[in-house]
């Protein structure tokens, strides 16, 4: 084999190599980065049982905070029943102290 032959053989070989390795840097980069994305997936997929745990405590606080919305209004309703009572007898005291 001729000079020129051997050196075109020899640049072809170190293209190939250098190429192959770059594919195979390349490769290994998509396999980690492929590991990172499914953590993060995984950790993703954490987050959002958390949030719909957090939505489902939301919701009850907010049935607790109506029911106890309701309990004042009858507590309200029922103390002015009172203040009335209240005031009809001490109004009858007061009228029949007066006439005594």
């Amino acid at each position: 084999m001729s000079n020129e032959i051997v050196a075109i053989l020899g640049v072809g070989a170190t293209l190939m190599a250098s190429g192959g390795t770059f594919a195979l840097f390349f490769f290994r980069l998509f396999v980690r980065l492929e590991g990172r994305i499914g953590g993060l997936e995984g950790r993703f997929d954490g987050l959002e049982v958390r949030v719909i745990r957090l939505e489902d405590r939301f919701v009850r606080l907010e049935e607790k905070v109506d029911d106890l919305a309701r309990d004042h209004q009858l507590l309200a309703r029922e103390l002015s029943e009172l203040r009335g009572e209240i005031r009809g007898r001490l109004g009858e005291l007061q009228a029949g102290s007066g006439t005594g």
